[in-house]
């Protein structure tokens, strides 16, 4: 079941980086999909604060990604460096649909359409359902199959 695990790991952080590294180089263009449309241009209005916000949560991203890639090996004490991961990824999951749903509710105050609100909150499930799946629901999943990593012996 490890290497199942591994792959997920990898596939998480393939589309991590693929998705981060869009919203750190092409931040306006992200936005546009997601802000109110200019009632006199029909064109999406992105203010530079938000694209630079954007880049911020995309290298916020990038350096989450980085604890995930170093826990897809098999290592000395990795249940538990998994278990730390998932934890932290669970957290700022919850708090991130947290505030999606608050901005749902009155949706006139983000600067951000309803659909892209709703959007964003749907797309951020599965991570956080998968996150929560393998340490609460079936932590045998983050656990080594492999024999203990036994350290190198030192010569006389």
């Amino acid at each position: 079941m490890t290497r199942v695990f591994q792959i997920g790991l990898a596939i998480e952080a393939f589309l991590n980086i693929a998705g981060a590294s869009t919203f750190v180089l092409y931040p306006e263009w992200c936005l546009s999909f997601a802000v109110a449309s200019d009632s006199t241009t029909g064109a999406p209005n992105v203010p530079p604060s938000a694209a630079v916000l954007w880049r911020i949560y995309g290298v916020l991203v990038l350096a989450l990604t980085v604890p995930i890639i170093q826990c897809i090996p098999d290592s000395e004490a990795i249940a538990e460096k998994r278990r730390i991961v998932f934890q932290t990824l669970i957290a700022g999951e919850v708090f991130i649909e947290a505030v999606l749903l608050w901005h749902i509710a009155q949706p006139e105050k983000s600067g951000f359409t309803l659909t892209a609100l709703v959007l964003s909150a749907v797309n951020l499930l599965p991570a956080l359902s998968w996150h929560t799946f393998a340490i609460y629901v079936k932590p045998g999943l983050i656990q080594s199959n492999s024999k203990p990593i036994m350290p190198a012996k030192k010569a006389l």
